[in-house]
């Protein structure tokens, strides 16, 4: 009997199944999708076949990428082992899930395997059993939490487990649902930036650009032109076609944005022209520190502090969200399968306890960068160990762990902030003779700052017109 006519009776007997049977690739491509598949799916074969099936999950079920991703065998499978993985299957017309167990049965040749039969049956409830993996729970954990974020609130970027960032998923909700300014303060790496575009995207200007502006980074210069560019340019005139229109603009680091840019928001925002472009674009502003402290510290004016903190949210750093971490490492293990060849079930027994006692003072964007670098050098092993784990990682993780030095007798901050405030002040008061406008010049602050601080701190305004006028 021929191969091909061999292969033919096979794929009539899989056709003629009503379980639901798939066919995989070595490349872990879609080769044979039965109608107990079609069924079960709502996607036919036309569809589905010569797709890439990748292992990574995806926040909406229904998705063609959520298909793929739960037909796609865990690592494991592709070196010759039999791996049962408790799925969840979403039809595409009706959205019903569905829970299945999917049986994976690679065919081996000389020690390579040339395809994996992939058999779906029920099960009454998915549990995980007693040899169920932990990468295979947190897998399926973040799948389902992804989801339920997605149908709760709708948002398909964010992991949101612990306390302080479900108070955080409902004031996006909240300000996803009007066109409120949100200013959005955390750590370098807490991913305000992510937050930002989650309330854009996820609103009804979701259609229309997302426009970020770098007030660190960027040149003052090219602040201004950007800034310039937003609120003068008539946009209708410029383009018909909405989508092309600013819907969205973030600053990211507004600290640093120049005193004369701020008055120049708070000028267009109270002008006619201002008042129609708000109504059609929002503005969402970062900062590292809480925009009340930019405002005490006179880096950001009182005018524009209430323009644009109409909303403050407060993002917690990673070290307060160890409950998640375990969920963003898989999260960033599943970003790097979707882009590389090398598929990685996920993190070793090992590893997690190591990253959970790490401070992370990157956050979020430093766990990333050491599970990209952790995926690159496990590769052929299908987990990340610890013997995997970046350089960089283990001696920051060694340095923590070192003896702290002698003890050193602290001073209350507050108290020596008030007593150096002080003294720098009365310092300058004196040096200009008692006059404020001097004295607020060799500061570096205004006079209106100079009042509000001798106020705060109960200095006396002592002769102020006669001085002040000399």
């Amino acid at each position: 009997m021929s191969k091909s006519l061999r292969r033919f009776r096979i794929e009539t007997v899989l056709e003629s199944l009503a379980t639901p049977v798939f066919v995989l690739n070595p490349a872990r491509v879609l080769v044979f999708f039965n109608a107990g598949c079609e069924q079960l799916t709502g996607w036919s074969a036309h569809d589905v076949l010569g797709r890439e099936c990748v292992f990574a999950t995806s926040p909406d079920r229904a998705s063609l990428e959520a298909l793929t991703g739960a037909l796609c065998p865990p690592p494991e499978v592709l070196r010759g082992e039999h791996h049962p993985v408790a799925k969840f299957f979403a039809h595409k017309e009706t959205g019903q899930n569905a829970a299945r167990m999917v049986h994976y049965f690679p065919l081996v040749t000389s020690n390579e395997v040339t395809s994996i039969i992939g058999v779906i049956t029920e099960v009454p409830r998915p549990k995980p059993t007693a040899d169920t993996s932990l990468i295979t729970q947190v897998h399926a954990e973040l799948a389902a939490l992804r989801q339920e974020l997605r149908m709760r609130s709708g948002l398909k970027s964010l992991i949101a487990k612990s306390l302080p960032m479900q108070r955080v998923v409902d004031q996006i909700n909240a300000a996803r649902r009007s066109m409120v300014a949100v200013a959005i303060s955390g750590e370098p790496g807490t991913g305000k930036e992510q937050v930002a575009r989650a309330i854009h995207y996820e609103s009804e200007f979701a259609a229309k650009t997302f426009v970020p502006i770098d007030c660190e980074r960027l040149p003052a210069r090219e602040v201004r032109d950007a800034v310039a560019r937003l609120v003068e340019s008539d946009w209708n005139e410029m383009t018909p076609i909405a989508a092309m229109h600013p819907g969205c603009i973030y600053l990211r680091a507004v600290d640093h944005l120049p005193r004369d840019l701020q008055q120049r928001f708070v000028d267009f925002t109270h002008s006619e022209r201002g008042a129609a472009f708000r109504q059609r674009a929002r503005l969402i502003v970062s900062s590292n520190d809480s925009l009340q402290s930019r405002l005490d510290q006179d880096q950001i004016s009182e005018e524009f502090f209430f323009l644009v903190s109409g909303l403050q949210i407060e993002l917690p750093p990673l070290r307060q969200r160890l409950g998640e971490l375990r969920l963003f490492a898989q999260l960033f293990v599943e970003e790097c399968n979707r882009s590389r060849k090398q598929q990685v079930s996920g993190l070793a027994a090992d590893v997690c306890p190591l990253l959970e006692a790490y401070n992370w003072p990157g956050n979020l964007d430093e766990l990333r960068q050491v599970i990209t670098d952790a995926h690159s050098a496990c590769a052929p092993l299908t987990q990340v160990t610890a013997a995997h784990l970046p350089f960089r990682f283990r001696t920051g993780l060694d340095a923590q762990s070192l003896a702290p030095g002698p003890s050193q007798v602290f001073e209350p901050l507050s108290t020596l902030l008030e007593r150096v405030e002080r003294e720098q002040i009365e310092a300058a008061l004196r040096q200009a003779g008692s006059n404020k406008a001097k004295a607020a010049k060799l500061l570096g602050i205004t006079r209106h700052s100079l009042y509000r601080r001798m106020e705060v701190l109960g200095l006396e305004h002592q002769n102020d017109d006669a001085s002040d006028s000399q």
